[in-house]
């Protein structure tokens, strides 16, 4: 699998931690967490998980989306 670094099997990712708040009326309201704005997730590049870490073909995609309240 490519990565940056062909030595070092593990990926810090960074990104801003987005909260999904549900209201009355049905919507959500989309806002940045602002306790902890932003988050580091470390992967792993393999196909299944290793030492705790999620491989990094399933985090990718995952990492941008919001958490839900």
């Amino acid at each position: 699998m490519l990565h940056p670094k062909s030595a070092d099997p593990f990926e810090s990712l960074k990104t801003l931690r987005v909260l999904a708040i549900p209201e009355k009326n049905g919507k959500t309201e989309y806002e940045v967490d602002a306790r902890n704005p932003e988050q580091t997730v470390t992967c792993v590049h393999s196909l299944f998980p290793h030492f705790s870490y999620s491989p990094c073909w399933y985090v990718k995609p995952r990492i941008n989306q919001p958490i839900p309240m």
